[in-house]
This record gives C-alpha cells, sequence and structure tokens, in this order.
C-alpha cells in the first residue's frame, strides 16, 4: 500500500532529512512542554510569572524547533517531487 505520494511510510521514514526532522519536532515539544520546571529549577522557585523571559525563551524556542522540522520533512517532499 502507498501512501505520501507514491511512496511507502517505510520509505518515506527512511530519508534522513525526515529522521532529523521527527527529532527537532520531538525535542521543539519536549522544550515547550517542560518550559515551565526548565524555569522553575534555574529560578529556585515555585512561582513563575507568565512573562518571565527565561520561560517566554524557552516556550518560543520550542515553537521555532517544532516549526524548523515541518519545513525539513517539506523541504524533504518537494525535492522528492522534484526528482521524480
Amino acid at each position: 500500500m502507498y501512501f505520501l505520494l507514491g511512496r511507502t511510510l517505510e520509505q518515506f521514514l527512511s530519508e534522513s532529512l525526515v529522521i532529523i526532522a521527527i527529532a527537532l519536532i520531538a525535542v521543539g515539544v519536549a522544550v515547550g512542554f517542560l518550559a515551565r520546571r526548565i524555569t522553575r529549577a534555574v529560578r529556585q522557585t515555585n512561582n513563575i510569572d507568565n512573562h518571565d523571559k527565561l520561560f517566554l525563551t524557552l516556550k518560543i524556542t520550542g515553537m521555532v524547533l517544532i516549526l524548523v522540522g515541518f519545513l525539513c520533512i517539506g523541504i524533504e517532499v518537494i525535492l522528492y517531487l522534484v526528482s521524480r
């Protein structure tokens, strides 16, 4: 059975750029979810303001990593279409 532009899922996931993209997305999601906990550990306090610079920086970093991961997957799809 073929998925994703005439390739099987196994063929798509075996590309190195896709593996890197999935790793970036996973790290981005982890940083985004753990931003408050990381900020608590660094600041050594339980009360973290929603406008704390470290907290916002970690959230934005997580979102940027997710965006870069999706862009890598998009680039892989475009490269496949051009080579086809």
